[in-house]
Formats: structure tokens, C-alpha cells, sequence
């Protein structure tokens, strides 16, 4: 079992690309997110409890809580049932309210909310929970003879790729992957130009996080992509940056987008339950400036296939590789810290803003019973952070920004309208992730 194999070894390393959230995380960088599911009925407490342990036990490897020693956290089989909490306040993670586990659930009326901590996983990671809970609580709820399709319920052997994780391998020296040199495909970021820091606009003022959350026809919002030769995330990205160079009219920096990449592919391990991305940078460079949109979306998308390139990725892999071992060989606590805040620091100010797109909800035979479906993150990793996720018909964006005033959001909804691409407003205001409570936080 996997208890046995990986988490009772101590002595190797068992938080590897997850380190930087681990020993990052703090009360200003919670390294959290929460996904909502609106349902269309008020949810059953006694209901959802009984489906939240029926997928603890299906993804056992999430039952698990972090300790910590003098020279490291690591993570070790936690027992006792998942929190599931009736109140619409995100829970404190890691701590006495999720009775010490990196995940929780928590419902008011009829919305459901599942809980994370990015160390633990990542959006696909936690879909995959999010997808057998609430097959199960559907099945109790409304059709006991609810076909699973290709949502993991229990009954049998949980795969050994579920489990394994990727980078022991790599770290061991058995598994070997390009470096830069090797390779013919390689995408930097252009360092000669600076990159445009919206935290220096003196128009807005930092303080909590606020986020918007955008409802879009999934069917129109497709169409128009296609006749852009766009993505989602591409499109989006780009209306973006329009909107933040129409306010930056005199900037002589370069806004660059830092978009979410799934490193599953790269790794060879696509069910992998980790947190394992990166960033793959586009730059709104000068001659893109008087280029037809349609254009611009065309380079976008080239550049993106580019920057996703599987042997670019495991060259990237390689190198992050390198820093992941020197953290696990720095020897204190205090020490991999430091050496994490270092390496964030290095990365601060690569990007103008973030986008990650965790793609379709793929909720199968419970989608008639799910009206909404969101994905919310901390906004700790950039100015803006944008959310997206497809269900139901409809495509969920959520805007989170570092500051309260609204002239960028309301520059990207003006670039939306100019483009024909209507939408609705659901909700704005602070933006609400759980808190988290590691060891020594």
C-alpha cells in the first residue's frame, strides 16, 4: 500500500516539487484554494459526510498531515474522518478545524466547497476528489443506480501511478532527462526588456485580495475562440494584456503573461496526484502591439505550443530538479526556508500576471446535478491571478486581484464587450481561500 512504500520513509525526500509551498507558506502566502460546486438542491450534511470518506478512501493518498523536525516537514498516514463543515467561511487547513488534514469540505445552502492546500495538490489533483465525492453524495442523494463512467470510485486496486511519485527517480539520479544543451526547442523570457509591475501603479492601493467571478457561454465563447485561432487561456490572456497596455499607455515595459503548464505529460505520470506546474512565459512584445487581434492570438498560441514543448518541459524539470535536491540537502528547517523565500524572490516580478486554466470539470453522470462549478485561489502568486474552468455549458473565470479598486477589472470587461463576448457577474468582493496552519507557522 502506499503508506507503506512512501510515507513512513522519512529519510527520502517526500515533498520534492511540492517544496516551494511547503516552505513558503505563510500567513500573507496561504498556498490554498478552494473549488465551488453550486448544486441544484440544498445540500444533506449527513449525505456529503458519508461521500467525503467514501473518497478519502478512494485518493488514500491525501490522507496525510505534515510534521516537522529540525530539519525538515514530511508527511505521515493521518487517521479520523475528513472535516466537512456546515459554514460558507473558508477552514483553516492543516490545523484543529480540519482535524490536522491538508484538505477539507465544507457546504452552506447549496453550494459545496472542497478545500486544499496547494502542497497536497493541484486543481486537476483535487478535481479528481472533487469527482468521486460528489459521485457518491449524487448517487445517495438523487439515483443509486448512478453510473461512475470514468469517475474513480472504489472496488478495487487503486493503480500504482496514482501514487508513485516521479521525482524520487529523477532526484535518485535512475531516470535521466534532457538538459537545455540537448534539446532543440528553447523559450526564454526576453531579459533585455523590463517587465511591466503593476504593483508600481500608484493608482491602485494593495490590500486584501478581491476577486470577480465571470459566468460565459461555454458554446459562443468556443466559437469565437476558434475564429480568433485561439485558446481560452490564450484569448483571455491576450484581452488582458490589452487592457493593461490600453491603462499603461507611456510604459516602456513589457507586459508578459505567466500561464499555468500540467508537467504530468513531461513527467510521463498523468495520474499523478501532486501539485506539479510551472509557467510558461509570453511576452506582449513591441510589434505585437499594431497586430489585428486575430493575429496576435495566432503568435500566442504558437508561442504557448512552443513553451509547452514535452522536451523543453523536461529540460525545465531537470533544472528545477537540481533546486528541489538542494533544498532536501540543506539541513535545518529555518534553512529550507530561506533558501525558498530566495528562490521565489528570484521569480517575483517575471510575470505582469498569471493565468491557469484547469480545463472541463469532466463531471460525467453528476453534471444534471451541478449548476456551478469555480475554482478559487489565494491571489498569492501574482497581481492578478485568472481562474478558468469549463462545466455545464458554461465557462467560469474568476479575477483575482491585490487590490480593492476595480480599473482593471473593468478594463478587461470593456475588452470583452469590445470583442462581443458577453458575460454575467456572479459575485465580487474579498477574496476568501483557507488560512493554513503548518508546523512552526
Amino acid at each position: 500500500m502506499y503508506y507503506d512504500s512512501q510515507v513512513k520513509i522519512i529519510n527520502e525526500p517526500q515533498i520534492i516539487c511540492e517544496a516551494t509551498q511547503y516552505y513558503s507558506a505563510d500567513r500573507d502566502h496561504r498556498n490554498t484554494f478552494r473549488i465551488l460546486f453550486r448544486l441544484q438542491d440544498k445540500v444533506e450534511g449527513d449525505l456529503l459526510q458519508q461521500a467525503v470518506q467514501q473518497a478519502i478512501k478512494r485518493h488514500p493518498y491525501y490522507a496525510l498531515r505534515c510534521c516537522v523536525n529540525e530539519e525538515q516537514y514530511y508527511l505521515e498516514p493521518h487517521h479520523g474522518p475528513i472535516a466537512v463543515l456546515c459554514t460558507p467561511d473558508p477552514v483553516e487547513l492543516g490545523g484543529e478545524a480540519s482535524n490536522g488534514y491538508l484538505l477539507s469540505v465544507s457546504y452552506w445552502e447549496d453550494v459545496v466547497w472542497v478545500n486544499f492546500f496547494h502542497g497536497l495538490a493541484d486543481g486537476k489533483g483535487a478535481m479528481n476528489f472533487s469527482r468521486t465525492m460528489l459521485y457518491y453524495y449524487c448517487r445517495a442523494r438523487y439515483d443509486e443506480q448512478l453510473q461512475a463512467g470514468d469517475i474513480r470510485i472504489n472496488g478495487g486496486p487503486i493503480p500504482v501511478e496514482e501514487w508513485e511519485n516521479p521525482y524520487i527517480a529523477i532526484m535518485k539520479g535512475e531516470r535521466k532527462l534532457p538538459t537545455e544543451e540537448e534539446i532543440a526547442v528553447n523559450i526564454k523570457l526576453n531579459s533585455k526588456q523590463k517587465v511591466l509591475n503593476l504593483y508600481d501603479d500608484p493608482r491602485i492601493t494593495v490590500t486584501k485580495p478581491h476577486s470577480f467571478r465571470l459566468r460565459i457561454a461555454e458554446a459562443e465563447l468556443m466559437k469565437y475562440c476558434r475564429v480568433q485561432d485561439g485558446t481560452p487561456a490564450v484569448v483571455f490572456s491576450l484581452l488582458l494584456t490589452r487592457a493593461i497596455d490600453k491603462l499603461n499607455p507611456d510604459s516602456d515595459c513589457e507586459i508578459v503573461t505567466g500561464m499555468t503548464v500540467n508537467l504530468r505529460p513531461a513527467l510521463e505520470a498523468p495520474h499523478y496526484p501532486g501539485s506539479t506546474i510551472t509557467l510558461a512565459y509570453l511576452p506582449y512584445s513591441e510589434k505585437l502591439h499594431n497586430m489585428p487581434f486575430t493575429q496576435q492570438a495566432t503568435i500566442y498560441r504558437g508561442r504557448l505550443i512552443l513553451a509547452a514543448d514535452q522536451e523543453r518541459l523536461q529540460a525545465d524539470i531537470q533544472n528545477s530538479t537540481r533546486l528541489y535536491r538542494k533544498i532536501y540537502e540543506t539541513k535545518s528547517l529555518e534553512g529550507k526556508r530561506q533558501l525558498v523565500r530566495h528562490i521565489i524572490d528570484s521569480y517575483k516580478g517575471a510575470s505582469t500576471f498569471q493565468v491557469s486554466y484547469v480545463g472541463p470539470a469532466q463531471l460525467g453522470s453528476v453534471e444534471p446535478y451541478v449548476v456551478e462549478t469555480q475554482l478559487q485561489n489565494d491571489g498569492a502568486s501574482g497581481a492578478i491571478t485568472m481562474e478558468m474552468m469549463a462545466s455545464g455549458g458554461s465557462f467560469y473565470l474568476e479575477f483575482v486581484q491585490e487590490w480593492k479598486e476595480e480599473l482593471y477589472f473593468q478594463a478587461f470587461c470593456e475588452e470583452l464587450t469590445s470583442q462581443g463576448i458577453e458575460f454575467t457577474l456572479l459575485g465580487k468582493g474579498e477574496n476568501e481561500v483557507p488560512d493554513i496552519q503548518l508546523p512552526c507557522i
